[in-house]
């Protein structure tokens, strides 16, 4: 299976645009160590990044998933 260039790059693109988000929020928000006073589960359902990122890291492989199902389309060019 032959990787076209192009979706190479644009793959790339989208990682180092994810890592560039998760870093930037990562720097605006210093929140993550729960409070000394509350347990974890308190913390973790008041803190819901956690669960925000692991649904949206599911529905993402959700989607991936079902286009590994799908089959290609084979486009020919009209010369």
């Amino acid at each position: 299976m032959k990787i076209k260039r192009s979706s190479l790059i644009i793959a790339c693109l989208v990682v180092l645009l994810l890592f560039a988000g998760w870093f930037a929020y990562r720097t605006l928000n210093n929140e993550l160590t729960p409070p000394v006073e509350t347990g974890f589960r308190d913390w973790f359902w008041q803190v819901r990044r956690f669960d925000l990122l692991a649904q949206v890291v599911l529905i993402f492989a959700g989607t991936l998933g079902i286009a590994a199902l799908l089959p290609m389309e084979d486009y020919e060019q009209d010369g």
